[in-house]
């Protein structure tokens, strides 16, 4: 599919911008759909933030592998407030994510070697100059204080009842942390199990969440970050390079924590479609 397909697909994808997104159950999984909040085709938490971040900016600056779904994101957002993206990535053939990118806007200015030391290097550089100019600098794995704070809000709204341990996808360990954020705001001491399918976490974990190691336990996916795997939670679609990857491990009495799901992997809209019937939804609450 050429990104012009994938831009048509994302775009037809229902708004949908709850303050606290769903908690619904999956294939007798239950799952915080934090992936299903949606607006102007980018959809997931990390959309969330990078609107937030880039409202009553002069453009959007971020950078990401080639096949990281924050090109395509932070495109989609650029087009939906009519301001250009600047996104640094690696030299190579085009991913979905980068041909998504591509047509819905954004510049890419693409490095050889495509390593992610220099993809962060020229950024950094690049970003000193921009935000000079007033443009929202959205650094990789959206390592920002923004996303942080929303996740860990969406973590203190959690149901009180039915949730015997989170199981979260773990790329940059920036979500982890955010959700260890919110449990513990939440008074909440849940067991959490991380799955990692990418580098090495612990220094995002150390720096946003530094007792993580007696809350959580990590798991390695056995599956490269690079690879896919089958997406499918009963009829939902999972992203095949993070959240997939956690099946394996998930049993009854898990909540899986869903960032989002790029356009390419997606069968259909990943908003919850209300009020036809589909899978059960649990009511949130805040704790007191």
């Amino acid at each position: 599919m050429n990104g012009s397909d994938l831009l048509t697909r994302a775009l037809a994808t229902p708004n949908f911008v709850p303050a606290v997104t769903p908690v619904e159950e999956h294939d007798g999984v239950l799952v915080k759909r934090d992936d299903a909040w949606c607006r102007g085709g980018a959809s997931g938490a990390k959309a969330r933030a990078l609107f937030t971040v880039a409202a009553d900016s002069a453009g959007i600056i971020s950078a990401g592998a080639r096949i990281s779904p924050q090109l395509e994101r932070a495109a989609l957002v650029a087009r939906h407030l009519g301001i250009p993206a600047r996104l640094h990535t690696g030299h190579g053939s085009d991913t979905a994510e980068t041909a998504l990118a591509a047509a819905a806007g954004a510049v890419l200015i693409r490095y050889r070697p495509a390593r992610m030391s220099v993809i962060r290097a020229r950024y950094r550089a690049n970003a000193a100059e921009l935000e000079q100019l007033g443009w929202a600098c959205v650094p990789f794995a959206m390592e920002h204080p923004t996303y942080l704070a929303q996740v860990a809000e969406q973590a203190v709204h959690l149901p009180s009842r039915g949730i015997e341990r989170i199981v979260v996808p773990v790329g940059s360990g920036i979500t982890l942390a955010a959700v260890l954020r919110g449990l513990t705001t939440a008074g909440l001491t849940l067991p959490v199990l991380g799955v990692r399918v990418g580098g090495d976490a612990a220094p995002h974990l150390d720096r946003y969440a530094p007792d993580w190691q007696a809350r959580a336990t990590l798991v390695t996916s056995p599956s490269p970050y690079a690879s896919t795997v089958p997406n499918k939670l009963g009829a939902l679609s999972l992203d095949p390079h993070y959240e997939a990857k956690a099946l394996p491990y998930l049993r009854p009495g898990d909540l899986l924590w869903t960032v989002g799901v790029r356009a390419s992997a997606l069968t259909e809209p990943p908003c919850p479609s209300l009020p036809a019937p589909g899978p059960r939804q649990v009511r949130s609450q805040r704790r007191s």
